[in-house]
């Protein structure tokens, strides 16, 4: 099956995210590592968007915007899954302490 043609890049590309599934994933699992609590929220929902991200938006956006958006999301996967084990060692350590 041959790839698909994609459109060349705008400078608008650098500018405004092409894929805002991955966009938002990135920016929560960067929240979920930085608000330690709130890690065991808003990890499994930048996992969430960025495996949606990935999957959904192949092939609709420019070279430039494509990678860029694979970036990420996985910069969200990945933050999201680490603040996901953060936020449950946090509340582990805070629920024992006596």
């Amino acid at each position: 099956m041959p790839e698909q043609k994609r459109p060349e890049a705008t400078a608008l590309d650098a500018v405004l995210p092409t894929n805002p599934l991955a966009a938002i994933s990135c920016w929560l699992g960067i929240f979920s590592l930085l608000l330690c609590g709130l890690g065991v929220v808003l990890g499994p929902i930048a996992i969430a968007l960025g495996w949606w991200g990935l999957k959904k938006w192949k092939g609709q956006e420019s070279v430039y915007g494509a990678k860029a958006s694979a970036a990420r999301a996985w910069i969200g996967i990945v933050s999201g899954a680490l603040g996901t084990l953060l936020g449950i060692a946090v509340l582990t350590m805070l629920l024992t302490r006596s």
